[in-house]
């Protein structure tokens, strides 16, 4: 696919998400020049969303170019206007730094509302497992923010309220099908944290947090009010990352994790961004290490990309393999419908 139809593609993708970047992405479609800055993106790394999130995060800086007009994010109202002038000539006046963003920066989007997903799936994993403890490695940890899903607060519509009531960051999603995920008010004892990424971002620096704003969609402004609360509390809990590949640390981690404890190793949008041949690498190095303690591997199915996305969980112990689908879930976790018994 060249870069014409992945623009293209995410517009349509986007439509019904942020309208916006749906009209942007659909005019860099046909547009040679701003197409030219965007191909600055690392190689696999999606560059509509590199693009757009690299304008984002210049305007976040405090620009008064017209294009702040169309993002809620910049404290400005949209007018009736066509954004598509605005937003060229924003890129060809500030061409030379947005090769540099693309160039450098990853699209590493660290949404807290996936947490939704994930402490189910957590106490899904309690459940089964053979120790009271677990300990927790994360891929393309991004920030880190996941690692401290039991920080924040939840609402699985009138189902349940659970987690920390004076937390600043609350999660609402709703649940669908007829099952029920597992929830409890006692949640899971994590005993260990770790996260790996190519690209650690530190929430401490205004430069990292601001790129996490920007790789939002602006029109998202309850995402932005959880990564605001989310950040608050990363810069007091801030997770041990390692920066890396995560095939090459993941065995330092994995050895270091407490033995006393269930293991889970987890992801949320990452596996389709890698090689078959490195998705199978990193199988086998969780599946070695169960001989010495049982492993859990929650990730997203890796052959889905955008769309429903469905998780799973591949259990290895001593060797043995069992894997099985436990839900779908909206990517920001507005909504899941778990599978799992």
């Amino acid at each position: 696919m060249d870069i014409s139809d992945k623009f293209s593609r995410y517009a349509g993708w986007v439509a019904d998400k942020c309208p916006l970047y749906a009209t942007l992405a659909e005019a860099t479609a046909t547009d040679e020049h701003l197409l030219d800055i965007a191909s600055e993106a690392p190689v696999g790394q999606p560059e509509p969303e590199l693009l757009l999130a690299a304008v984002h995060s210049l305007l976040l800086c405090g620009s008064d170019h017209p294009l702040t007009q169309f993002y809620p994010t910049c404290n400005r109202n949209g007018p009736e206007t066509d954004p598509v002038s605005h937003f060229r000539d924003f890129c060809v006046a500030n061409e030379d730094t947005l090769r540099s963003i693309i160039a450098t920066r990853r699209c590493q989007t660290n949404d807290v509302g996936r947490s939704a997903l994930l402490l189910p799936s957590f106490e899904h994993v309690s459940r089964i497992a053979e120790h009271d403890l677990l300990a927790q490695i994360e891929i393309g940890t991004s920030a880190g923010l996941n690692l401290n899903w039991d920080q924040y607060r939840y609402e699985f519509g009138t189902r349940a309220q659970i987690g920390k009531h004076d937390s600043p960051v609350t999660i609402t999603t709703e649940v669908r099908g007829d099952h029920r995920p597992p929830l409890s008010q006692d949640l899971p004892t994590i005993t260990h944290r770790r996260g790996i990424d190519l690209n650690t971002l530190d929430v401490t620096t205004e430069q990292d947090a601001r790129w996490l704003h920007a790789l939002i969609h602006p029109n998202q402004l309850h995402r932005h009010h959880q990564l605001t609360g989310a950040i608050e509390i990363a810069r007091e809990k801030q997770p041990s990352l390692i920066e890396g590949d995560a095939v090459t640390e993941l065995p330092t981690q994995l050895s270091d994790a407490p033995n006393n404890a269930d293991l889970i190793v987890f992801s949320t949008h990452v596996l389709y961004q890698l090689e078959e041949s490195m998705i199978a690498e990193l199988r086998s190095l969780l599946s070695n290490h169960s001989t010495e303690q049982p492993v859990h591997w929650l990730s997203i199915d890796p052959n889905e990309g955008l769309g429903r996305p469905t998780y799973r969980i591949v259990t290895f112990k001593e060797g043995d393999v069992t894997e099985s689908q436990i839900a779908q879930f909206e990517s920001y976790g507005n909504w899941i419908r778990w599978q799992g018994a």
